[in-house]
């Protein structure tokens, strides 16, 4: 008689290991070493901080765009002929560099921007467009950035942005 074989044992006569045995146990030591400190191993330490300075393009350099102070100038609201006869009504506010202090004629301290180059450019930049382009989101982004970069060659290191606080259009 012969010997009697362990069913689970192999022809060496080594038990076999189930695998779902195995993949068990991998996982589990998987979750151990995540639970032991593996999740933070790729993260940088506390004490190693980066600054980063994001340039406020069109005004001076070194000008933090995140912590600067933004301030503001609202022109009157203008209406002007586009193609086709049809108007635009829009009322166009700058933004101006830190340390510009925008205020009209007649308000308060300090020496008023002169806005007349703006108007100017605001107008001449906006009018004979056609109501179709300037309808269309893209068209008037478009538009917006055009005004953008001539107002910042008009004025530099004093305005750096365009916002449209009214676009109406009839």
């Amino acid at each position: 008689m012969g010997k009697k074989k362990d069913d689970k044992a192999g022809e060496d006569g080594e038990k076999k290991k189930s695998p779902v045995k195995l993949i068990g146990m991998c996982v589990a030591l998987a979750g151990v070493g995540y639970m032991l400190g593996g999740r933070g191993a790729a993260a940088t330490p506390a004490s190693a901080t980066t600054t980063t300075i994001v340039q406020l393009e069109g005004c001076a350099a070194g000008t933090d765009a995140t912590t600067a102070e933004h301030n503001t100038l609202d022109l009157e609201s203008m209406s002007i002929n586009l193609n086709d006869g049809h108007y635009l009504r829009v009322t166009v506010s700058l933004g101006l560099c830190p340390g510009v202090v925008g205020v009209a004629a007649g308000e308060g301290a300090g020496e008023p921007l002169n806005t007349a180059p703006a108007k100017d450019i605001i107008v001449s930049t906006l009018s004979g467009n056609s109501m179709a382009t300037l309808q269309e989101p893209e068209g008037r982004e478009n538009i917006k950035e055009l005004l953008t970069q001539r107002l910042a060659n008009a004025y530099p290191e004093e305005v750096y942005e365009v916002y449209f606080l009214e676009f109406v259009m009839q």
